[in-house]
């Protein structure tokens, strides 16, 4: 005979903790108006996916998400219960795609030994709790796609061991806490699609480990810090801001970059040189700003480009013949601009060329029939130019031509 210590509950001849059980029993419980809920009697112990040990949860995840490991065919709903707080030695949570509405509960200041926290896409409101702050062990927090609102809390300072941030998708506002800059550890740092304001904290170029930096799709504004340039980034995305002023030259150190995405924004200057020193580039996004001169020579430098967008901007001179060194460009735009002379011939001879959009410049001369490919069907417009006839059948619209041939 033997029986489980007081605190504890016997279940199927192991003990659990009595407090634990009851997070997952309100989970159930809170969950029952929604039609594809688990069932009202299921045992709470085989709710989700759970790791126990020594009669404590340590880990739970419940998700109808594909792409989550702990994928279940019902969906949690209601509030995340008061309970949350009663998982004092939990170190892994994940409770996403689910549909879980109201605040994120204060109790989950409690949780002092979690180290990964995911409750995203849901519908959960409200600001972050300041005890998010004694989540000190803390180091993947995900709450993107919900309805959080407000500022980030202070008490997110004390985060210092933060290594994955997303927080996408909300309604945040008010600026982005320099204090993100002490987190030394972060290597992914997501913040788009909210309302963000003020200018980017240059302290974030002391974050020697940042692989990843999204804060697209905000209300930032100012220069783009010239200490960026001090990462190690693999993804910078800044588009859809109110950043102004020139594109630092010390991005040119980014030389790990894949992906640059500066649209939408108010940049005026040139497009610095330096750029040509991302050899790792994949693609390339300027569009949609007030960017003058010409491209630099240097693009010769994108040895592995394959997307170049500087379309609507106010760029002038003649197109680099560096440009059909890129053999690897399968979409180039640099529509509605001022440029003009003739299309280098190599550019035209590039065989991935997918889609080629010069419309709206003052480029002249002819495109030789040689551009056409018999395999692939090409998006092309280069209407708004000074092209010469003949031109090449693959060319469906040509447009207004101001040919003075």
């Amino acid at each position: 005979m033997w029986c489980c210590d007081t605190g504890f509950l016997e279940i199927e001849n192991n003990c659990y903790f009595q407090k634990d059980v009851q997070f997952l029993r309100a989970l159930i419980n809170n969950s029952k108006y929604n039609k594809n809920s688990p069932s009202s009697d299921l045992n709470p112990i085989k709710l989700g996916w759970q790791i126990w040990e020594n009669g404590r949860l340590v880990e739970f995840c419940s998700s109808p998400s594909t792409h989550t490991e702990c994928r279940m065919e019902y969906i949690l709903s209601g509030l995340i219960p008061s309970e949350i707080g009663n998982l004092t030695q939990l170190r892994k949570l994940s409770l996403e795609s689910n549909k879980f509405n109201g605040v994120i509960p204060r109790e989950i200041g409690a949780l002092k030994n979690i180290n990964d926290l995911t409750l995203s896409s849901n519908q959960l409101i409200g600001n972050i709790p300041s005890e998010i702050g004694e989540l000190k062990s803390l180091e993947h927090l995900a709450l993107n796609s919900n309805t959080l609102s407000g500022y980030l809390p202070p008490e997110f300072e004390n985060l210092k061991n933060l290594k994955w941030v997303y927080l996408a998708s909300n309604f945040f506002t008010g600026s982005i806490p320099s204090s993100f800059g002490d987190m030394e550890g972060i290597t992914y740092l997501n913040l788009s699609n909210n309302q963000f304001d003020g200018v980017i904290p240059p302290a974030l170029g002391k974050l020697s480990k940042l692989q990843y930096l999204n804060l697209s799709q905000n209300k930032l504004t100012g220069p783009i810090p010239v200490e960026l340039g001090n990462l190690n980034l693999y993804r910078l995305n800044l588009e859809f801001n109110q950043l102004s002023g020139n594109i630092p030259s010390e991005l040119g150190n980014l030389i790990n970059l894949v992906n640059l995405d500066l649209e939408s924004n108010q940049l005026s200057g040139i497009i610095p040189a330096s750029l040509g020193n991302l050899v790792r580039l994949i693609e390339l996004d300027l569009h949609n700003n007030q960017l003058s001169g010409p491209l630099p020579a240097t693009v010769n430098g994108w040895l592995v480009l394959e997307k170049l967008n500087v379309t609507n901007n106010q760029l002038t001179g003649q197109l680099p013949i560096e440009l059909g060194e890129l053999t690897n460009l399968k979409s180039l735009n640099i529509s509605f601009n001022n440029f003009d002379g003739i299309i280098p011939e190599k550019l035209l001879q590039i065989k991935g060329l997918e889609v080629l959009y010069i419309h709206a410049n003052q480029l002249s001369g002819q495109i030789s029939d040689d551009f056409c490919d018999e395999d692939k069907s090409k998006k092309i417009l280069i209407y708004g130019n000074s092209f010469c006839p003949p031109y090449p059948e693959c060319i469906k619209y040509i447009g207004k031509q101001t040919c003075e041939n």
